[in-house]
Order: C-alpha cells, then structure tokens, then sequence
C-alpha cells in the first residue's frame, strides 16, 4: 500500500510538472507574439517646430516595423532644443530645421550619425486681403513678424534677407519675434501681424494648403534651408531612426509635406 501510494504521489506531481510547463510554454509563445521585436522601447525625438505635422507620419511608419517602440516629440526652436540637449535634458535625436545647431552638438560630441534629411523654402506671407506685394508695402502700424533671431533658424535666414536687400532698418520697428514659425503663421492668420516670413511647409495642415493667408514672396537665399538630423544618445533605436530617415519611404512622407528630399 505504501509504494502504490509514494507512486500514485509521484505520477500526479508529474502532471502537475507537465502542465507548469506546458503553460508556461504558452505564455512564452504569446509573449512572444504580442512582442515580437522584444520590450518596449522609448524614443524621444526633439524636433523644430516645422516638423510638427511630418513627423507624425514619419513616427507613425516607422512604428511598422518597430510595434514596441513609443515615440515622444518634443517641438520648438532648433536653437532652443539644442540648448535643451547641451543643458542635459533627455532626447535621443534632435531633428533641426538648419545644419547649424546639429553640427555645434557634433562638435561637443553630444551628437552622432548625423544626416542631411530634407530641404524647405522661407515664404513671406501675408494677409489675403490685401494687395502687399513686398515688406516695404507695410504701414505704420502694421506688423512684420519673425522667428526670434538667435534660436528660431526661420528667423535668422529672415534677418539674412532683410539685410541682404537692406530693408531691415526699414522694418525693424514693426517686428514682433514668435517662438517658432508655427507662432508666425498663427500671427498672421489672426491679423496680429499683417506679414511674416514661414516655410512652404507651414502652409500646409494635413497636406492642405492654408487658405487664410496668401504667399507674397518667395525667398531667395545665397544658400539652400537645410535640414539636419543625428543620434543624440546612444540607443540602438536613436541610429535605426536615422537609418530610417535614408529610406525611400521617410523621403516620400516628406516630399508629401511639400519638403524637398
């Protein structure tokens, strides 16, 4: 009786062995199915404020091919944000609307892996009411508005043009800065400003252009608006979204949002 009973004992924990296995063999394999690329990642990208529409669609491509990984944007001035980054604030790439603020965190070796991704053209702007045809057709009043100067590169390439046609001691007293060109554009449209100077890419909201304003002039520039992106941490996943944005698929995205690739 006592061997029959030691067996009975042996042969029922077995079962329950088997059946710890076999479950946690399942839960494994769907582990395995709901995270096929292993655990969650973040990715916090700091981005200019001219990204703001694009690199929604850009995150939402490369979340196919990486299901787990969250992406968390962080928008301003590509001169703000890089001080953010120097300053230590956390961001595992920076995507500039300049080259500029890229190259200064290169040099103090808090950026890698960096890539020229884009190409955008500065507008100015105006009321599409009236007849403006260039800043010089500005009233007393009225208002000219810009990206600040030394963090906003909008701005800067503005201030560039104005000096370049000697105009910016005409305008200088009309000029009220924004944050970014986002602030520009909204200026604009709610008549706080009768002008500014924008990107192309500004006048476009879910690939439609704005019908609230009008473009006046087309800048012309001694240089090409570059855009600049790299890593600016470590993470396996900061280079495989600069990699990304080599692909044929991230340059469609962005011609799609009027940026030139």
């Amino acid at each position: 009786m006592k061997i029959k009973h030691i067996f009975i004992t042996i042969l029922t924990l077995s079962i329950v062995l088997a059946g710890c296995t076999n479950e946690r063999g399942l839960n494994k394999e769907q582990n395995e199915k709901q995270s096929p690329k292993g655990d969650k990642q973040e990715l916090q990208v700091s981005a200019a404020a001219s990204l703001t529409e694009v690199s929604k669609s850009l995150g939402n491509e490369f979340k196919k091919d990486h299901p787990n990984v969250e992406i968390k944007f962080n928008y301003g001035g590509s001169g703000a944000l890089r001080q953010q980054i120097e300053a230590g604030a956390p961001a595992d790439v920076m995507m500039s609307a300049n080259t500029k603020d890229i190259d200064l965190l290169k040099e103090k070796n808090k950026a890698h892996d960096t890539y020229n991704y884009a190409k955008n053209q500065l507008l100015l702007i105006g009321d599409k009411n009236k007849s403006y045809t260039s800043v010089k057709d500005l009233n007393q009043n009225d208002k000219l508005a810009l990206g600040q100067i030394k963090t906003v590169p909008a701005g800067k390439y503005a201030k560039q043009y104005l000096d370049d046609q000697h105009l910016y001691g005409d305008v200088k007293d009309k000029i009220i800065f924004a944050k970014d060109v986002k602030q520009v554009l909204n200026y604009v449209e709610k008549g706080n400003a009768q002008e500014g100077f924008v990107y192309k890419t500004d006048l476009y909201q879910q690939k439609k252009k704005a019908n609230k304003v009008k473009v006046i002039e087309e800048i012309k520039l001694s240089k090409p608006i570059t855009y600049k992106a790299g890593a600016t941490s470590d993470k396996k996943i900061a280079k495989e979204w600069i990699n990304f944005l080599k692909s044929n698929k991230a340059k469609q995205i962005l011609k799609e949002y009027q940026f030139s690739v």
